[in-house]
């Protein structure tokens, strides 16, 4: 059975560079899980915001790792982290994706004492560094609407990372206007560049909530037809990822295929085709050859997510039952780790977390 390791053997993980990707992104996840269940435990938690907040600095980690600590910080919800987060997020010389997630990571935590911080990055960066900015923009519009909830009808909108963990029945994080709306309109309005962001985003999110194959597609057209904002095009990613629905796997193979898109749309992309709930043996077989071929990708964080999407290692070294060790593959890939409600075994769902995945009760 899979078990979970000592945390002391998960923060020697993260502090080691040299170690596997799929090993330091397990262990990520396990910190992020032990950090929530041992909350009141000052010890731990500090040990756990130590290494997470040093290692997120390290360069030696390379940007998709690093993007992964500042997301499992922001997820960890502790004002604690903001002031290594606003560090990272006022880095010009770091990279553009790692930036980003502190700043996703700051609106997450919800702290009023870095709105200064994210307004600051959006004047400095608009029109120089558009992803950037407007994630700046989405954080502390966030942070302002959560401050002051009675001065507008509208619900606060951020990254889908920012938010609950998905779950399509709940629809708090969409505008309620738009259950009037056709699920075609809403992707028209999600398509629509001369529509503010905000607004846009809403459409998204109703378009996840709302679920099924025709949202699902609507999502799709966002991803491969939208020319406007990298930004979007990566959290419409995101958002099949948590949708998981295999209908989804010819948009998100055509975003990973273009060589000129960003690498945080095309790392998403990796990431949530290796979500996707199949149904077949010949899906899952698709989607591992996908992955295997961008495995060699000249991006690196490209490559990367691609490596770890696959990733079936115990690198604990943990036994599993005799019954276990006559099944093919005793250890799911990184890829298959889902449906599985993290109360339960939170072992057995690292891109559920990534994706803010929850089963459904």
């Amino acid at each position: 059975m899979w078990t979970v390791p000592p945390l002391k053997d998960v923060l020697a993980s993260l502090e080691n560079p040299e170690a596997p990707i799929g090993m330091r992104m397990r262990a990520a996840y396990f910190a992020k899980q032990m950090f929530t269940d041992n909350k009141d435990d000052a010890e731990k938690t500090e040990a756990i915001l130590k290494v997470l907040g040093t290692q997120v600095m390290n360069k030696a980690h390379g940007s998709l790792l690093r993007h992964e600590f500042a997301y499992v910080l922001g997820q960890m919800q502790t004002p604690r982290a903001c002031q290594i987060l606003e560090e990272l997020l006022q880095k010009e010389d770091d990279c553009v994706m790692v930036r980003h997630e502190a700043a996703e990571a700051l609106g997450a935590i919800g702290a009023p004492g870095s709105v200064k911080v994210l307004k600051t990055v959006y004047e400095d960066f608009t029109g120089k560094l558009d992803e950037l900015a407007d994630t700046c923009k989405l954080a502390y519009n966030r942070i302002e609407q959560q401050q002051n909830p009675d001065e507008s009808d509208s619900i606060a909108v951020g990254c889908a990372c920012m938010l609950a963990p998905y779950n399509s029945v709940d629809p708090a994080d969409a505008d309620p206007k738009h259950d009037g709306f056709s699920t075609k309109d809403l992707g028209n309005l999600l398509l629509d560049s001369s529509e503010d962001l905000l607004e846009r985003y809403r459409a998204m999110f109703s378009l996840r909530n709302r679920g099924g194959k025709d949202a699902v597609l609507e999502l799709c057209r966002a991803l491969v037809e939208d020319k406007s904002s990298p930004l979007l095009r990566h959290e419409v990613a995101f958002v099949l990822g948590q949708m998981q629905h295999p209908c989804s796997i010819d948009a998100l193979e055509t975003s990973l295929a273009r060589v000129e898109e960003h690498v945080m749309v095309r790392h998403e992309s990796a990431e949530a085709l290796g979500a996707i709930d199949v149904a077949s043996s010949e899906e899952w077989n698709r989607i591992e050859s996908i992955l295997k071929h961008y495995q060699q990708d000249a991006k690196l964080e490209v490559a990367e997510s691609c490596i770890v999407a696959l990733d079936a290692a115990d690198y604990w070294g943990h036994s599993n039952t005799a019954e276990d060790e006559e099944e093919e593959s005793t250890v799911p890939t990184f890829g298959q780790q889902k449906n599985t409600d993290p109360s339960v075994d939170m072992r057995k769902h690292v891109l559920d977390q990534h994706f803010n995945v929850q089963a459904a009760a």
